[in-house]
């Protein structure tokens, strides 16, 4: 009944049971920071890289002193961005933070995907708005950034892996609920997709012995794309902030609701 305020260091705020908070008088806060946005597309961005141009693999390569023996023309050799097509479910604030840094990359075409229909923004850039089925097909590479709400939940299923590219590199940095992870997994070792670069994923964190984990066509790291020093900073601030608000009877400054 002493319980007056529960505050967040995430962006994201579904952990959290926000109605039952709300029915009991209880605020909730997230960190709303415009410089979480830019970290995670900066991070999504260098995801994509790690695994397309397959910097983590060459990188154990060299750990494990395979460079003299196993060097061949072709060892290790990705594929980048340069004229790709690039598929971008959900354009909010990180997909258009994300659409920012591809663009320079001189990619062929962006086309995203939103609930919300066209956005503006976006459209101003020259992305291209699309159906998610579209997008699925026509995309070299499909990054997610979406929200995770019930309406998407598992949105990306085996049907929706079986509509990409054999080639298609999927990039998830928003919430591991909205891909149904058995359906991933099954894509990857049949090779349906060419590669996947996750940083969200359930449970977390990952068992050591998950076979997600095993697979040399994914790079998964520990829901880290926010994890930059000078954000970190500031998000820890402004969560403290958000307390001390509620506590002096305040309002906060980034209240949920």
């Amino acid at each position: 009944p002493q319980l007056k305020v529960v505050a967040t260091i995430s962006l994201g705020f579904e952990h959290i049971d926000v109605q039952e908070c709300k029915k009991r008088g209880i605020q909730v806060c997230n960190a709303a920071n415009p410089i979480s946005v830019s970290v995670v597309a900066e991070f999504t961005i260098g995801l994509l890289l790690a695994v397309s141009r397959k910097i983590v693999k060459a990188a154990g390569a060299i750990q494990r002193g395979e460079w003299i023996e196993s060097w061949t023309p072709d060892w290790y050799v990705g594929r980048g961005l340069t004229n790709s097509v690039v598929g971008i479910v959900g354009m909010g604030r990180i997909g258009q933070a994300v659409l920012d840094r591809i663009l320079p990359f001189e990619v062929s075409k962006v086309c995203y995907y939103d609930i919300f229909s066209p956005i503006s923004a976006a459209e101003e850039k020259g992305a291209h708005f699309t159906t998610l089925d579209r997008l699925l097909m026509n995309s070299d590479y499909v990054i997610v950034t979406c929200n995770l709400t019930e309406d998407n939940r598992g949105m990306f299923d085996s049907k929706a892996f079986s509509m990409m590219k054999p080639d298609a590199v999927f990039i998830n940095t928003s919430r591991g609920g909205v891909v149904q992870q058995d359906a991933l997994l099954e894509a990857l070792k049949n090779k349906r997709i060419r590669a996947a670069a996750i940083d969200v994923m359930y449970p977390e964190p990952l068992p050591k012995d998950h076979e997600l984990l095993t697979l040399p066509n994914v790079v998964v790291t520990p829901h880290i794309a926010a994890a930059e020093e000078i954000a970190m900073e500031k998000l820890s601030t402004l969560t403290a902030e958000n307390i001390i608000a509620v506590l002096e009877e305040r309002k906060p400054l980034t209240p949920v609701y």
